[in-house]
């Protein structure tokens, strides 16, 4: 009896689930149960729940084109347009949306437009041919040297303003110029009597919303926006927000004050809380420095990279868009941050600061090297990936550091670091890091040119980068390799040998070839460091 009810009831239940489909023909359900009547009840209730299975999937799949047709009706009927652009025009994608909409930017506007309104791949490769040929023979008949497409292509025409476009932050990254020009203000004395001695940088433009910062009088800052509204969006030191441009000079003689006493004898703004919690922190997207505020412009500067992925790989190219070789891209990256780099990876590995592969942060370059000469640069994009222009098979991509040629990485953005070390001849032991006496050595002095070691690429034979005042080469089988001592009162790491060096003989390496030539050949007396 149990059995029969069930059964029924499934039954039942099998042929609503079935009416409300409405999706399956009397011929298909002869093919799929001939036998209906004879089904087992074990049968008929997985029908009956592949067939609830699939009622779900429908009522899914229909909710969820409801909601981008929604999404895309609100789109384009209900939100303004911030800008037009003429057929051809060119445009650059930030972000590709879910609902069929590109985030992009052109010239200096950014906004929202349908994917089915541009050309992309093939169609617009044939529109950028044209462009190119025509840039190079404006660049030719102006003795120029070949620049790109900017400036021939025609770019959008803003309808609104930039600080009135709720799209315009939308997304940090940007293919413009990140480092704004300093437009100079001191805090003016009328603060002392109208607002206790104290100027607060607001979140927003107004007085009641949250202070991100304060000032007081005489004290600078940079005007990035609304220079001519009430509240001015203002830079000082790493806190960005709005003031009352009323407390604020700005004038012909306040920039020429700055300019004589210099920007750097001024003090600058108190932050209220981390630049990170300050919404108002990208409503421009420039800056008066590089590589501020507090380290954020290294994921901007991912982002940006980010876009060009897919793009081809060329030989000898600087282009993002056409075609770049590994260090012409981060050649490019750079320079739309303000950096003007070396144009080749052997060159480039030379600028900024050294730093130890693993210590590298996003927007850090990393070198790989192979037989002493440096072959490839990548952009470090985090948790061991990279953005780097790879090779003509598969263009600009995502990858990861390849640590088996990964010899050391470059600073260049400015996050205020250091490399331990100092020169060779401060002292920096303190006696309670005094250990064992190893003994006498003869010390030489070596650089990285190809006299001392025979290759120019500064590459240990630990594939740590050389740097004055730590390195030092042994014999790893006195002195194993980390191993730290102390020469002179100043401590060094054992990181390099050399067919010459054995035994008690020590060679330290400094920055130049005159200075190695200039100290010669000395004897001391080596310590462990405790």
């Amino acid at each position: 009896m149990k059995r029969t009810k069930t059964a029924k009831g499934v039954k039942k239940s099998t042929q609503i689930k079935l009416t409300g489909l409405n999706i399956f023909s009397s011929a298909k359900l002869k093919t799929e149960a001939p036998n209906q009547t004879n089904l087992k009840a074990g049968k008929r209730a997985e029908a009956a729940r592949q067939a609830e299975k699939d009622l779900q999937k429908q009522k899914e799949e229909q909710a969820a084109k409801v909601t981008a047709d929604l999404a895309a009706q609100q789109m384009e009927e209900k939100v303004r347009s911030v800008g037009t652009i003429s057929q051809d025009g060119l445009l650059y994608i930030l972000k590709e949306e879910d609902n069929g909409w590109l985030y992009v930017e052109s010239g200096n506007v950014r906004g929202f437009v349908k994917a089915s309104e541009i050309y992309t791949e093939d169609a617009a490769q044939e529109l950028l041919d044209v462009y190119q040929t025509q840039a190079r023979l404006k660049a030719s008949k102006e003795n120029k040297d070949y620049t790109g497409i900017e400036g021939t292509a025609k770019t959008a025409q803003a309808l609104v303003e930039a600080k009135d476009n709720q799209a315009y932050t939308y997304l940090r990254a940007t293919v413009n110029q990140t480092v704004a020009d300093k437009e100079p203000a001191l805090v003016s004395e009328q603060v002392d009597t109208d607002k206790k001695g104290i100027l607060d940088i607001q979140e927003e433009k107004n007085a009641d919303s949250r202070v991100v910062g304060t000032m007081t009088a005489g004290e600078l800052c940079y005007i990035l926006a609304d220079e001519d509204s009430d509240w001015v969006y203002v830079e000082s030191g790493d806190v960005r927000g709005f003031a009352e441009k009323k407390y604020l000079k700005s004038d012909a003689e306040t920039k020429a004050q700055v300019t004589e006493r210099g920007a750097d004898s001024y003090s600058v703004a108190d932050e209220n809380m981390d630049p990170e919690d300050n919404k108002a922190l990208y409503y421009t997207l420039t800056s008066t420095k590089e590589g501020t505020p507090s380290g954020e412009i290294r994921q901007s500067m991912i982002e940006y990279a980010s876009q060009f992925v897919g793009n081809p790989y060329v030989w000898g190219g600087t282009s993002l868009t056409n075609g770049a070789d590994c260090s012409g891209f981060v050649q490019q990256i750079y320079k739309a941050y303000g950096y003007d780099l070396p144009r080749v990876a052997e060159d480039q590995s030379q600028y900024g600061t050294k730093i130890p592969v693993e210590d590298a942060q996003p927007g850090d370059l990393i070198f790989y090297a192979k037989n002493g000469y440096v072959y490839h640069v990548v952009m470090y994009a985090g948790d061991g990936k990279t953005i780097e222009a790879a090779n003509e098979g598969v263009g600009i991509i995502y990858g990861t550091v390849y640590n088996k040629d990964a010899v050391w990485a470059t600073r260049i953005l400015d996050d205020h670091y250091t490399v331990a070390g100092g020169g060779i001849g401060t002292v920096n032991a303190t006696e309670e890091m005094y250990g064992a006496d190893l003994g006498n050595f003869t010390i030489t002095y070596y650089c990285a040119c190809e006299i001392c070691c025979n290759k120019a690429d500064g590459i240990t034979a630990t594939g740590t980068p050389v740097i004055e005042g730590q390195t030092i080469a042994v014999d790893p089988s006195v002195i194993p390799y980390g191993t730290k001592v102390i020469i002179g009162g100043h401590v060094f790491t054992a990181e390099d040998c050399g067919g010459a060096i054995k035994k008690n003989h020590i060679d330290v390496y400094v920055n130049s070839h005159e200075e190695a030539l200039a100290l010669g050949v000395t004897n001391a007396e080596v310590y462990l460091v405790k």
